[in-house]
């Protein structure tokens, strides 16, 4: 994940500030100077690096701070940097600046760590720019909010050269200790990035539809919060359960058939519609489980929908 604005792992408590071990201090120059952009910046001057800044708005870059040197010119700010993070909107105004032959050649035999949320497509072009140019290239995805960087709830996965991505390890555990390799595949980052991310905005949808259902019907929605280890502990099992049955491409069993869940799904539409709130997040999953249903999977187990989302 990674917007300029916001990222997430955990939520709403106070992180606790990594107190990182001293390491050869490396030139940086972070592109981007929005919440995420200065958060990174600030987190790798306090680590002991000199940091360069450049935002298209000085301003910002000059706002900083914290130890932090703001350049106006992109291609000085670049100019003899070990490491380059970029932190912007879209890959798209990242292309645009590096598009200028100053800047272009300015970065080449740097190492380009592009940390702006994107798809693996857009990761996959990040690399042939990168090749075109003689720049070493790693595609990141942070999750975390801004001020969570630098603390113990963030993390940040990697893609690429595994050599360049060790080269570069210790400098960029500044940001996050918890940092991850994924794999050599430049848009493996990108991908669990999203997977987590729809992970976690689909549940969050549902818990607070969940909580709208319990609301409608006039019981306090904090007796279904209170409830919360019982339906995280029901998504774990099934998470689990799934992990093998999609490794083994079997989906029997003898727990719970999806005509019996595709039942209980139908109650929730009807509890939605009866209760006059939006019941279109539960149709979508009616419709989705009983897809699975018209593909003759009814006697199979709730992972065996997985078959039936590998195509269109």
């Amino acid at each position: 994940m990674h917007h300029d604005t916001c990222h997430t792992r955990h939520v709403l408590s106070s992180p606790r500030r990594l107190k990182m071990p001293s390491s050869r201090p490396t030139k940086i120059a972070v592109i981007g100077s929005g919440l995420m952009g200065s958060a990174l910046a600030r987190a790798f001057a306090a680590a002991g690096h000199e940091v360069a800044v450049w935002n298209r708005t000085p301003s910002k870059a000059r706002a900083v701070g914290g130890g932090t040197l703001a350049f106006e010119n992109l291609g000085e700010a670049v100019a003899g940097r070990e490491l380059v993070v970029v932190s912007l909107s879209n890959y798209a105004a990242s292309a645009e600046l590096f598009a200028s032959q100053t800047v272009a050649s300015a970065l080449a035999g740097t190492t380009l760590v592009q940390l702006t949320s994107g798809s693996p497509a857009d990761a996959r072009g990040g690399l042939e720019w990168a090749r075109a140019h003689g720049v070493d290239y790693l595609d990141a995805a942070i999750l975390a909010y801004p001020a969570f960087v630098a603390t113990d709830y963030a993390t940040v996965f990697y893609a690429g050269s595994k050599a360049v991505f060790d080269r570069h390890h210790e400098t960029l555990r500044a940001i996050a200790s918890n940092s991850v390799y994924v794999d050599e595949k430049i848009g493996s980052a990108a991908t669990l990035d999203c997977a987590i991310l729809e992970a976690y905005y689909g549940g969050t949808l549902a818990v607070l539809h969940a909580a709208a259902m319990c609301k409608a019907e006039g019981l306090d929605p904090k007796a279904f919060f209170a409830q919360k280890n019982s339906f995280l502990g029901l998504i774990s099992v099934t998470a689990d359960a799934a992990q093998g049955m999609i490794e083994n491409n079997d989906f029997s069993g003898d727990q719970c058939s999806l005509n019996t869940h595709v039942a209980a799904i139908e109650h929730i539409v009807r509890l939605s519609t009866d209760a006059r709130i939006s019941s279109r997040f539960p149709r979508e999953l009616l419709e989705n489980y009983r897809r699975a249903l018209g593909a003759g999977l009814g006697d199979k187990e709730l992972p065996a929908v997985f078959r039936t989302l590998e195509r269109d």
